[in-house]
């Protein structure tokens, strides 16, 4: 046999092992999806939503994922697939995932999916016969404790007046991942070409190797954006803290079987947000360093506080970059932080296990990076008047001490400094731990109260730095 012959056949033999390694990992971890997509509407037909069934079930297949699909399915077809769906679940364990394309609808606080079939003239018999999607949650979370992924490319102008435009947020467990095509209460785009915008990219997330559960859905809430110009955001609902790859990385093993508990980062995630919540978890003030989408590069400082009243379990984003201030609130996504800061394109965060959120923006082609430099008290705390010892850093790299004297008036705090032969005054408000003081500089004094009574900050635009500690005797 020929040297060269033998290195052939070595080759052949290492690409053959591969793709069983490969397709055993898959197999590890069962994976099952039941898929529906409905368009022949009688009263208010579709385009697309059987092809976005047919796109995402070559999808799921390629990842490993045992399919059942129904197109244009009446009520009583869409109920023996959900059964058969649980039967299933229940015989194989791993993962579950539902996805429907469609007429879905908002009433009394529950979502609908609207079966093919009925008379729009017949609003209360077609409303009867319309699906709850809590009922395909309850029988994918009763039939195994594995992961659950939901997926709605619904709310498709809805058909019936009288109902409520949109779909309404599900709460997520632990197991339950949710996205929706768009936002709570907005209408999903069918789409001018064969897919609608979110099923198009999400098929092309799926069939990308080595992305995550979170990469993957993130990755298709950039394209919808993009595609839409903003007039459609998909929405994520999930407290999913573990490991999940649609496809992983060709010689991986371990991805597909990473689901089956959640992972050590995940853990502590999960543990830490349980005991304090989400939005004072990671209250605090913030470096910032970022890319813009031409490349240039900024920093600054950023404040994130809780949320008060109807809109508690947000956080509310402050950045100062440079002379210019921006806002934004963010909702939580599992691992993601999604911010809307009024611009074409959200902030979108990962939770990276240390104090730091990663994020991106513009599609992705910005990034942005958070470091945390003082976390503020987790429970609400009274900020002690006095005078303060203080110690810091100026934007040059050189360093100060002095002292402050800060009293109360109403709501307001005065803060007078005196730092060698200089001295200065400013105004600041309490917020959520989170103190702001404008001083007379371009950017204010932004400063963390933590547990012990201590105030830290930065200031300058994230350049200086100062920390406050009440003096004793006070």
């Amino acid at each position: 046999m020929s040297r060269l012959l033998r290195h052939l056949l070595a080759i052949v033999f290492l690409v053959g092992t591969l793709v069983v390694q490969h397709a055993a990992a898959q197999a590890e971890q069962p994976r099952t999806a039941l898929v529906i997509g409905n368009a022949a509407y009688d009263y208010a037909p579709l385009a697309n939503p059987v092809n976005d069934a047919v796109a995402i079930t070559r999808a799921l297949k390629a990842a490993g994922f045992e399919v059942i699909l129904q197109t244009d399915a009446g009520r009583p077809a869409m109920d023996e697939a959900i059964r058969a769906f649980g039967d299933k679940l229940r015989q194989r364990g791993g993962v579950g995932l539902f996805y429907y394309a469609g007429h879905g609808i908002q009433k009394d606080g529950e979502n609908y999916l609207l079966p093919v079939g009925g008379n729009i003239a017949e609003r209360e018999a077609l409303l009867d016969d319309a699906f709850a999607v809590s009922e395909a949650v309850d029988v994918m979370t009763s039939a195994h404790e594995g992961l659950n992924i939901v997926v709605l490319d619904a709310c498709r102008n809805n058909p019936l007046t009288g109902s409520t435009r949109g779909l309404t947020r599900i709460d997520s467990s632990a197991r339950l991942f949710v996205s929706y095509s768009t936002s709570p209460g907005g209408v999903a785009l069918d789409g001018e070409g064969n897919n609608s915008p979110y099923t198009k990219h999400l098929a092309s997330a799926i069939e990308t190797p080595a992305l995550n559960l979170e990469q993957t859905f993130k990755r298709t809430l950039k394209g919808v954006f993009q595609e839409t110009d903003g007039r459609q955001t998909p929405w994520i609902s999930s407290s999913f803290f573990g490991d999940f790859t649609f496809v992983p990385q060709a010689g991986d093993t371990t991805a597909t079987t990473k689901v089956a508990a959640v992972s050590s980062l995940g853990k502590a995630l999960q543990d830490s947000l349980a005991r304090s919540g989400p939005a004072r978890r990671i209250s605090g003030i913030y470096r910032v360093q970022g890319t813009n989408p031409n490349g240039t590069v900024y920093d600054g400082m950023m404040a994130i506080t809780p949320e008060e009243g109807p809109d508690a379990g947000k956080v509310r984003f402050t950045w100062w970059i440079g002379k210019d201030i921006f806002t934004g609130v963010g909702e939580f996504a599992g691992r993601m932080l999604v911010v809307n800061w009024g611009a074409k394109h959200p902030v979108v965060y990962t939770f990276s296990g240390n104090d730091n959120l990663d994020g991106e923006w513009a599609d992705g082609s910005a990034t942005e990076q958070l470091s945390l430099y003082a976390r503020a008290a987790q429970s609400s705390l009274v900020l002690a008047e006095g005078t303060y010892a203080v110690s810091g850093r100026n934007p040059n790299g050189s360093t100060y001490t002095g002292t402050v004297a800060l009293s109360r008036q109403g709501s307001k705090y005065t803060l007078v400094w005196k730092v060698g032969a200089s001295g200065y005054r400013g105004v600041g408000e309490l917020d959520g731990n989170v103190l702001r003081v404008d001083w007379g500089d371009d950017t204010p004094v932004v400063y963390a109260l933590s547990d012990d009574g201590r105030l830290k900050g930065l200031w300058g635009g994230g350049r200086g730095a100062e920390e406050l500690t009440l003096m004793k005797g006070q």
